[in-house]
């Protein structure tokens, strides 16, 4: 019996040494991956709440936070659907509470205002609203992403005012300039036109090199670009004050991010326009550094985009584009890109984020190159061609002046500083 114990003992202690050499063996093998840091502290989710110092907040914590306010400032990338749930998410609490607001919304320009009321009044219904509003000439982004808004503003009976100026007349004034306006198209101008934030200037000078079709040395044109963005902000801040006055309710107010970030845009203008208004920015944040001062609070929600070349693409936050689905047939499945990949590189420019690539397509496209990206696979680095984006304009050809990425939809009805 003892004999036996102890050649069963000798085989445990075997087994044992083996194992051990396995995971020794195994462990050789493995490679450390080491992860950026957060700037958060705790993992995001989509649509999770954070706080400018990346701790985490409850949708609760938010409502306190806007609950002494006279302002709620949302910003927005026009096609980011996390974006439109979490506005919506907002909407909807804040109009349970005993401070339910009235509704801003940068899409609609104020010469709608009379469908508003219409709708305001049960005359009009959320379906017929996109055709009465015009939507899909005037503003352009798909209306399914909003109509949301709509929906909750109309089952709690919230005034809903369009804040914009009416696209005709800044494009008037970018092409003619302010002098050529007739009177009728003068009355829809704010009372004050409030100039840019000193502190802003670099970042305006940022987004109007990033334009094709303006010329960086063209003084009257540069002039003109600056004052369509204080005519912007300063009516879009002067439609925010009167909606206060006329309801006394709070008002939320819905726009692109670039009109809400740092307060330099609409903020700055409601604090002129209403002194002493409290007000509260809340900014989207999509991973990687968290710039505190763009807001007093975040809502996680990374940048996505489906392209016309069958893939979907998330911005990591941390340099490059994230692949996270490529349709079957498409041109990005034959370029050889596969879910997983990270895009660093689309013919030379760094993708930092997705509008990145639109700048990118845009210069391949005028000059009728090949769009090439440097991809990241694992530890492997490959180039993959998609090909032509599509027979560029001739020169001479009729131009808006904006500028758009072949297959990318933008505004009609006014073009954002800043879209994230």
């Amino acid at each position: 019996m003892k004999k036996c114990n102890k050649r069963i003992l000798a085989m445990c202690n075997v087994a044992t040494g083996l194992l051990l050499i396995l995971v020794l063996a195994l462990g050789a093998c493995v490679k450390t991956v080491v992860h950026p840091p957060l700037d958060v502290t705790f993992l995001p989710q989509k649509c999770d709440f954070v706080s400018k110092y990346g701790d985490r907040l409850t949708l609760d914590e938010i409502l306190d936070m806007s609950s002494s306010k006279d302002y709620i400032l949302i910003g927005e990338g026009h096609k980011n659907i996390c974006d439109h749930n979490v506005q919506q998410r907002i909407l909807e609490a804040l109009a349970a509470t005993d401070r339910p607001p009235a509704l801003g919304l940068e899409m609609v320009a104020v010469d709608m205002q009379p469908v508003l009321n219409d709708f305001g009044k049960g005359q009009v219904d959320v379906v017929g609203l996109e055709e009465e509003l015009q939507w899909s000439t005037r503003w352009g982004y798909p209306y399914s992403l909003f109509s949301g808004l709509f929906e909750i503003a109309q089952r709690n009976s919230l005034p809903v005012a369009g804040l914009n100026v009416p696209g005709f007349v800044t494009k008037k004034i970018s092409k003619e300039g302010v002098d050529a306006l007739t009177e009728d198209e003068r009355a829809f101008l704010p009372g004050e036109i409030v100039p840019p934030a000193r502190e802003q200037q670099s970042f305006l000078d940022m987004i109007y090199s990033q334009h094709s079709g303006l010329d960086a040395d063209n003084a009257t044109q540069r002039e003109r670009f600056d004052l369509v963005q204080s005519i912007w902000d300063s009516k879009m801040a002067e439609e925010a004050v009167r909606l206060r006055k006329q309801y006394d309710w709070p008002v939320l107010v819905v726009a692109g991010s670039g009109h809400v970030e740092n307060g330099w845009g609409i903020a700055r203008r409601i604090s002129r326009f209403d002194p002493g208004a409290k007000i509260l920015i809340l900014m989207p944040w999509r991973g990687g550094a968290l710039d505190k001062d763009s807001g007093d609070a975040f809502f996680y929600c990374p940048e996505t985009y489906e392209s016309k070349m069958g893939a979907t693409l998330t911005a990591t936050g941390f340099g490059g584009l994230l692949v996270e689905a490529v349709k079957r047939g498409s041109r990005a499945e034959k370029a050889g890109l596969r879910p997983g990949d990270v895009l660093m590189e689309a013919s030379g420019i760094k993708l930092e984020h997705l509008y990145s690539l639109h700048m990118a397509g845009s210069e391949v496209y005028k000059a009728q190159e090949e769009l090439i990206f440097t991809v990241q696979r694992g530890t492997d680095s490959f180039v993959a061609n998609v090909g032509r984006l599509g027979i560029a304009k001739p020169k001479n050809s009729s131009e808006d002046g904006k500028g758009s990425m072949p297959g990318t939809t933008r505004s009609t009805e006014s073009t954002p500083v800043k879209e994230q």
